[in-house]
């Protein structure tokens, strides 16, 4: 349950960026789905809002190319088109919605995580956008990335890295304004079906 704390907490801090009331969490209820997916829920009725974020397991990724996973969050980001309730950023997905809303923003987060779109212009206007973020230093990136880091990377470096993605080597948080049985609910509905055992296929 430590393990199951600290990233709740961790996530939840990230996350703080979006309100400024006073948080008072319920004590936090972990579960797996059938294909391996944790899932850690954390109910907050003072919340405004439900968030969620999307996270990976950082000893599943041991030894991945600097930059790699921030370059992914580039890549995805420019499929989340208008929604702004979506992001990916700061290692993990996130999203700030309602409760009622819940399900349905999920759900288009789960699509996109899923479903990738990793094709070579992609990759090119989401390398140059966040080279061009680290040299404007608009942003806390990580001291791995840099622009030698992102520089150094290749179409095919996110496409192996994004393949060793699957569901048991991650986390989602789900906390705030929910109610455990909706949150579940909505969790196994967005990626319960989310199986990778086997390599994705991609555009090239």
């Amino acid at each position: 349950m430590n393990t199951i704390k600290t990233i709740t907490l961790s996530t939840l801090s990230l996350l703080s960026v979006y309100t400024v009331k006073a948080q008072t969490f319920k004590e936090p209820v972990d579960f797996k789905l059938k294909n391996g997916m944790n899932i850690i829920i954390s109910e907050n009725d003072r919340s405004p809002k439900a968030y969620s974020s999307f996270t990976l397991d950082a000893k599943a990724f041991e030894g991945k190319k600097d930059g790699v996973v921030e370059l992914l969050n580039a890549v995805l980001n420019e499929s989340v088109a208008k929604n702004a309730n979506i992001s990916f950023k700061d290692n993990s997905g996130k999203l700030a919605t309602t409760n009622a809303n819940l399900e349905q923003d999920l759900t288009k987060m789960a699509a996109l995580i899923q479903n990738a779109t990793l094709d070579q212009k992609t990759f090119d206007i989401a390398k140059a956008k966040l080279i061009t973020s680290l040299k404007l230093q608009d942003y806390d990136y990580d001291q791995t990335v840099n622009e030698k880091s992102i520089n150094a990377l290749t179409l095919a470096d996110v496409q192996s890295f994004y393949n060793q993605i699957s569901p048991e080597k991650t986390y989602l948080t789900i906390a705030g304004d929910v109610q455990l049985s909706t949150a579940k609910a909505s969790a196994k509905n967005a990626f319960g079906n989310w199986n990778k055992h086997a390599a994705n296929t991609l555009a090239k």
